[in-house]
């Protein structure tokens, strides 16, 4: 047998035997004290011996348990019984059938005879000429035996063998296991150990195979280590036959919902890389996607670290805690796929943490750490912010990039000044800002700003404001090519204006339509006037934020049409509604006088609203460019680009969206506008199609565009295309096709991307109840993109 055919056969059995410790023909012992309901055409008793015989149609009940068979005899005190024709034993919705069955009901054990159990949880069937159960939760299948999820006597696939042996929560094991498809050999192994676990425990996890020409063959091993019950490592190897072996390490605790964290790390010695020339390939070819600048700063040790943590902290404090250093700029993008790569732990850190990696092509990445706090009207922020210039650090070269060690800011909500008409908000901040090479120094500001609103003849909505703005520094230390004093405090006092006038015009109209009964439209015509006075700033240190004189005036009407949607008329939604309002209800504790479970009349919510069309035009007067005299030849141009844009999102669902931009220049009479319009639709069974139309005016024109269309129950198809309309280029295209009977499935995709001029074939099967399996990726994309005679 091949060594890969061996790999592919352990992938197919390791770490996902479906079985359930709990309940069914699973679950531990019954209570000894129970009552057995027997009946059949002909039932008598022996005393002498205690036992119930029945003869035709034969059943013994007990609960969710009951044995059914032609002819049965039930010993009273000990409760043994044999049944023989037609048996069938029903434990909950797992049950067992056989020619003959020798099974003690009070300690769930016996034997039963040319059997067949089913796991209901994982549609699961073992077969044998002699199942026994041995123990609480151990089994034995002697001789011959075997286990499927397919329904039927002729599955689709089924693996086979001799002396069959699990225990739940442990392990299982079987002598010459084959693996067949419609009882043809395919796979073969002398013998097999398989984990048969449902619950978090040690133990190895789904291997992986692969093979493409940048990297050869690969194998990926991982191992989980359960250390408690609130945390656990994997470790994992990645041998590559171009590269050598990757190693891997994860990290995961969770002491309660808001404090855990997740550490990983992988290291290689890439045997790929040799230092100072490029890296070859088989045959003497050359890697033609390596830039040469990139491997002069790379040498065989590449690795990457990335953590992201949260604390829940004394006084309701919060912090968080990310880490992303990785040792070369082009480390993320050649590792982006498989267990430890970059699109894994992205999306495993948004759907735990809610926050992303930086993108993998970035090669300045953010580091930090934050100390919180929330309370009604203000918040405290505290935190350190490290940007790890990766090329700057592999090349060792000097490092300019400003860090923010620490920052600290400090903000109050738009609030009321007591019981009078005023009101103010703050923002302030204190940062040290520091760099390796370069200049360094603190700045402190504070922002306070106060308002008064008012109502003018019953319609006008007024609200002038002022802001006080007071920004104190010190240069710790200048760059070697810039003179200043240093350790002096500097400061820099402004003040602004601001006069906000506004009015809204609405309507409600009666539609009546079945999921919406009223729609508002309003009108809100909006004046700004902004002022700030010149300020003088000469021989600011270059972390010191300019503020520009202003003198304007910008003007707006923005329309809105927003429905009132009647609860539940859409059948799904009120079935969620109802759903909803009974599990809150369960979640409280009722006592006496407590809430009533809810009915129709209680779990109706009030009306939602949408805003399902937003439509602004604005534009700006500035008073300085009207004042200032233009250079010879050139006019005055004080009024800014008329722009518009227009949000649309018609359904409540947001499945379809069309946000537009556009601005027209008052001088030239010229056009700029962008288009981003989403589009998603499904339908009931399963269909769905998505498009995504981006257009920039002289810039860009693309259109992605996604259909996934299930022709039947067992048969659907996939494509995905980015269109170039500008440059009249298919940039990427993927084709995929899905055949999914009842218990296996098999996926091929084909995908052209065009831009990198790369082709990868992928195919993958999957035996549901076991997992599934990557047969393979071919890439002959890579002859022609990595690979160039040298």
């Amino acid at each position: 047998m091949s060594r890969p055919a061996y790999f592919f056969f352990i992938v197919l059995v390791v770490g996902l035997w479906p079985v359930s410790a709990n309940g069914g023909l699973f679950g531990p012992s019954h209570t000894k004290d129970r009552t057995f309901r027997i009946r059949a055409d002909l039932l008598t008793y022996d005393d002498m011996t205690k036992t119930y015989r029945g003869r035709g149609n034969t059943s013994i009940v007990s609960g969710e348990e009951a044995l059914y068979a032609d002819a049965v005899d039930f010993n009273q005190e000990t409760k043994d019984a044999k049944a023989w024709g037609h048996v069938r034993f029903y434990s909950g919705k797992d049950w067992l059938t056989g020619t003959r069955l020798e099974f003690n009901l009070r300690e769930q054990t016996g034997v039963v005879y040319s059997g067949t159990l089913f796991i209901e949880k994982n549609h699961f069937y073992v077969r044998g000429n002699e199942i026994r159960k041995t123990g609480r939760a151990s089994y034995y299948v002697k001789g011959h035996g075997s286990f499927t999820s397919c329904d039927g006597d002729s599955p689709a696939w089924e693996v086979t063998g001799k002396d069959l042996k699990v225990t739940l929560e442990g392990y299982g094991t079987v002598k010459h296991a084959a693996l067949r498809a419609k009882s043809i050999p395919v796979l073969y192994v002398p013998y097999l150990v398989f984990p048969a676990k449902t619950k978090r425990q040690t133990g190895f996890l789904v291997p992986l195979i692969l093979y493409s020409n940048m990297n050869g063959t690969e194998f990926i091993q991982p191992f989980f280590w359960a250390i408690n019950q609130s945390s656990d490592a994997t470790f994992s190897e990645h041998y590559m036959a171009h590269r050598g072996w990757k190693h891997g390490i994860e990290y995961r605790y969770a002491l309660s919902k808001g404090t855990k964290g997740t550490a990983m790390y992988d290291f290689l010695y890439d045997a790929q890389i040799d230092d100072g020339s490029m890296p070859t390939g088989e045959g003497g070819y050359h890697y033609e996607g390596f830039r040469e600048d990139s491997v002069d700063r790379m040498n065989r040790k590449r690795w990457w670290f990335r953590m992201k943590a949260d604390w829940d902290l004394a006084s309701a404090f919060k912090a968080k805690l990310d880490l992303d250093v990785v040792s070369d700029q082009d480390y993320l993008r050649e590792f982006n796929t498989t267990y430890s790569g970059y699109e894994y732990t992205d999306a495993y850190f948004t759907k735990e943490f809610g926050r992303e990696l930086d993108d993998e092509t970035d090669t300045v990445r953010l580091n930090q750490f934050n100390v919180n706090r929330t309370w009604d009207r203000f918040s405290l922020n505290m935190g350190l912010k490290w940007y790890d210039n990766v090329v700057v650090r592999k090349d060792h070269l000097d490092d300019t990039t400003q860090q923010s060690l620490p920052a600290v800011t400090f903000s109050g909500a738009k609030q009321q000044i007591g019981e009078t008409s005023w009101y103010f908000d703050l923002d302030s901040s204190f940062y040290h800002y520091w760099r390796d090479v370069g200049t360094r120094g603190y700045t402190a500001d504070v922002s306070p700003r106060l308002y008064y609103p008012m109502t003018l003849y019953g319609c006008l909505d007024f609200e002038p404001s002022l802001g006080v703005r007071e920004t104190l520094w010190q240069v710790e230390a200048y760059g070697p090519s810039v003179d200043g004093k240093e350790d002096q405090l500097e400061a820099r006092e402004l003040f602004d204006f601001k006069a906000d006038l506004s009015t809204e015009i609405a309507r409600v109209f009666d539609v009546g339509w079945k999921t919406v009964d009223k729609v508002r439209h309003a009108i809100r015509p909006q004046v700004v006037y902004s002022y700030l006075p010149r300020v003088e700033q000469t021989d600011l240190p270059d972390f010191v934020a300019a503020v520009s004189e202003t003198n304007l005036v910008s003007y707006s009407v923005t329309s809105t049409l927003t429905a009132r949607r009647v609860p539940g008329a859409d059948p799904e939604e009120a079935a969620q509604l109802e759903a909803d309002a009974w599990e809150a209800w369960a979640s409280d504790t009722p006592g006496e006088g407590g809430d009533a479970a809810p009915d129709e009349t209680t779990f109706v919510p009030q009306y939602t609203y949408h805003e399902f069309c937003r439509m602004t035009l604005s534009q700006s007067y500035n008073i300085l460019a009207a004042r200032r005299v233009p250079p010879s030849g050139e006019k005055r141009k004080p009024f800014s680009d008329v722009s518009a844009r227009l949000e649309l999102i018609p359904f409540y669902n947001h499945d379809v969206k069309l946000v537009a931009n556009a601005a027209w220049s008052p001088y030239d009479g010229e056009y700029h506008y962008d288009v981003i319009a989403d589009l998603a639709l499904k339908d009931r069974r399963g269909d769905w199609v998505s498009a995504t139309y981006r257009y920039v005016k002289d810039d860009s024109s693309d259109l992605l565009a996604k259909v996934f269309v299930n022709v039947v129950p067992t048969f659907s198809v996939y494509w995905e295309q980015e269109h170039n309309f500008k440059d009249s280029k298919v940039l990427r295209s993927i084709l995929g096709v899905k055949y999914a009977p009842q218990c296996w499935s098999f996926y091929v995709q084909y995908t052209h991307d065009r831009a990198v001029n790369e082709r990868e074939y992928m195919f993958v099967i999957s035996l549901h109840g076991l997992g599934k399996y990557d047969l393979g990726r071919y890439r002959p994309g890579y002859n022609e993109k990595w690979y160039s005679k040298g």
